[in-house]
């Protein structure tokens, strides 16, 4: 088995989902790319990663030129043909639309299963993330969907991360939905719990109400709403900060923190920069109240992120936007309040109500503790994931006796 993605070890979901399948007895390998003086091969936590050599200047030209017309990296793929060939791989299992295209040319080749795990609707999230102009004028996004609709029609198996992604690959994409699992961005709760709390950092937020967003910096994060909710916020509760914990664009931060500085809230909001996944329960346990601010859009319609887990696992009252998924999850479990995508006076308003209230946030707080110890816990969702390969195995085995 492969799993192809960018970098590794940086995944969350790639961790969890190798974790789990080695836990059963499967043998993982997974490509990446090599950066840096990272070595070629070595083994993590059991998985054999196997890192890719970065391609010359002028292959890398012609790459692109290529992927443009079939979205095909054929330079990956030899490099994945290479593995599959020489470690007998069985299953392939390729994270996000490109690498679910390219791994696509391999498996047909090699006549083996690909699992295509399609995190979010690819095509809708490129037009919040940007792109270049060279990629806008030569793969827009109408060729995208093309693209997502052969992949979710053609992959023996294709994971979702929430129910409203499983509709999209269904409904908009034409996949057979007996193919769709899914398989969300949960916490397992053995592994995120033992992390220790560090209770400097806990200390050090004790003064402070503080509301705390943890993730990337992408403009659909919603980041810029919980800012412009801060100056009515601290009108109520002066001694509130905003902990912005995470990284992205250089030209997004800066952005964040001039509008900061133009809401005159500057000195209670603060920029942590890019943390060790070690310190993420300590800063969660330091926080009163934890945002998804997501911006409401037809990427953020069909994925969650994992933040939304960790925070109840922690037991902290959430307030999510209304973007389905996020509205969904926190209404069912009672873990928190949503507010209208991009309203930022409503976001002030769910945070002031819970100040005001803090035997309700107590309480929410619980109701997510529980609700991450049973359905929404990674071992939910190992155990769909596990069950999606004891399928895959036993079609293998079938076609072997047929054989």
């Amino acid at each position: 088995m492969v799993l192809a993605d960018a970098t590794f070890p940086t995944d969350i979901r790639i961790e969890k989902e190798a974790r789990s399948l080695l836990n059963v007895g499967h043998e993982v390998f997974l490509i990446c790319k090599k950066i840096g003086n990272a070595p070629s091969n070595e083994v993590v936590g059991g998985v054999n990663v196997i890192r890719i050599e970065p391609a010359s200047l002028a292959r890398r030209a012609i790459n692109f030129a290529l992927f443009q017309l079939s979205f095909v990296s054929k330079y990956h793929a030899r490099a994945i043909s290479e593995v599959v060939k020489a470690k007998d791989i069985q299953v392939l299992h390729a994270h996000d639309l490109p690498n679910v295209r390219t791994s696509m040319a391999v498996t047909r080749r090699f006549r083996i299963p690909l699992v295509a795990d399609l995190h979010e609707n690819y095509p809708e999230a490129i037009k919040v993330w940007g792109t270049g102009w060279k990629s806008k004028l030569l793969s827009p996004v109408w060729r995208w969907r093309r693209v997502e609709q052969y992949c979710a029609r053609k992959a023996e198996r294709v994971i979702a991360v929430v129910d409203e992604g499983k509709e999209h690959y269904v409904n908009d994409c034409g996949a057979p939905a007996e193919k769709v699992t899914v398989v969300m961005n949960t916490e397992d709760p053995d592994y995120f719990l033992s992390l220790p709390v560090k209770q400097d950092i806990v200390k050090k937020y004790e003064p402070f109400f503080t509301i705390s967003y943890i993730g990337g910096f992408g403009p659909h994060r919603g980041i810029h709403t919980a800012i412009s909710a801060m100056p009515q916020v601290l009108r109520e509760i002066p001694n509130a900060r905003l902990l912005l914990v995470g990284t992205g664009p250089g030209e997004t931060e800066r952005e964040f923190r001039q509008l900061a500085q133009r809401e005159c809230v500057a000195e209670n909001v603060e920029f942590t920069g890019r943390q060790p996944f070690s310190l993420v329960p300590s800063l969660v346990a330091a926080s009163r109240v934890c945002l998804v601010p997501h911006i409401a859009s037809g990427h953020t319609e069909t994925t969650i992120p994992h933040k939304l887990f960790q925070y109840m696992a922690l037991g902290k009252p959430v307030i999510v936007s209304s973007a389905r998924p996020l509205a969904r999850i926190v209404e069912e479990t009672g873990t928190g309040l949503v507010f209208p995508s991009g309203d930022a006076s409503a976001l002030a308003q769910a945070i002031i109500k819970l100040y005001r209230e803090p035997g309700l946030a107590a309480k929410m707080g619980e109701e997510g503790k529980k609700a991450t110890q049973g359905k929404y816990s990674w071992k939910t969702d190992a155990a769909k994931l596990v069950k999606l390969y004891e399928d895959l195995q036993e079609g293998l085995a079938g076609k072997k006796r047929v054989g």
